[in-house]
């Protein structure tokens, strides 16, 4: 089993503590995981962040990959820590006032923007607003394809976040877009439960990934430092 999207209490809204989630991943027989606690910014401001260094130690201390979520607006500037095996990028800001179709639109066109100017390996939960709001990102397919042609051609991977299963019924993005991912050359993705609690690790990955064998991707994972990708089994 694979998750490379987990938070700890290095995390603002982490409770899972490092000593839980390691005998909790080799429980559930994880192979691949990653810690990848928030480092965001908000209208110019760090709004989450952790102590980097401790949390560097903490890595070599068991012997783990070093990753974060960063994420950004696209106002102002943000400047992320160097030293990382992994980063995913989630992009979390979105506006509940907008209609449904404007606010996917506001949301893709953010994380494009975003994208094109930050260095990450995965792009997490793309239709995340839908996880909270009426988000109508079916009609703003031509916005979807850019994204995701641009990671194609950039070779970053796509994560099929599974913690949308327990918000609104479906993985995050939606599998139509897993699709159109698969459809526009994209083979490379990963999976994350997104777990912020220990209890939810590995949630909806096997259900997920039994879903995901009619594509042939192959994961993205880290092995030791080293970024890799594996097949499933």
């Amino acid at each position: 089993m694979i998750d490379m999207h987990l938070h700890s209490t290095f995390s603002y809204d982490g409770k899972a503590e490092i000593d839980g989630i390691i005998p909790q991943v080799q429980k559930l027989g994880i192979e691949h995981f990653c810690i990848t606690d928030h480092y965001e910014y908000e209208n110019g401001e760090l709004v989450h962040d952790f102590n980097v260094e401790e949390y560097f130690l903490t890595m070599e201390k068991y012997d783990l990959p070093k990753g974060a979520e960063i994420s950004w607006d696209g106002v102002g500037e943000a400047v992320f820590p160097e030293g990382f095996d992994y980063l995913l990028l989630g992009i979390h800001r979105y506006d509940e006032n907008l209609p449904p179709d404007e606010l996917a639109r506001d949301y893709l066109e953010r994380t494009l923007f975003v994208m094109e100017r930050v260095k990450f390996h995965t792009l997490a939960h793309l239709d995340y607003p839908a996880r909270y709001a009426k988000a109508d990102f079916k009609a703003n397919r031509d916005l979807i394809e850019k994204i995701l042609v641009f990671l194609v051609k950039n070779e970053r991977a796509l994560e099929i976040n599974t913690a949308g299963l327990f918000k609104h019924g479906k993985p995050n993005p939606d599998y139509w877009i897993v699709e159109m991912y698969y459809d526009l050359g994209g083979r490379v993705v990963t999976i994350g439960s997104d777990a912020h609690e220990s209890q939810h690790i590995g949630r909806g990955i096997e259900e997920v990934m039994k879903e995901l064998k009619k594509f042939d991707f192959e994961y993205l994972v880290v092995d030791g430092k080293k970024l890799v990708t594996v097949k499933p089994r």
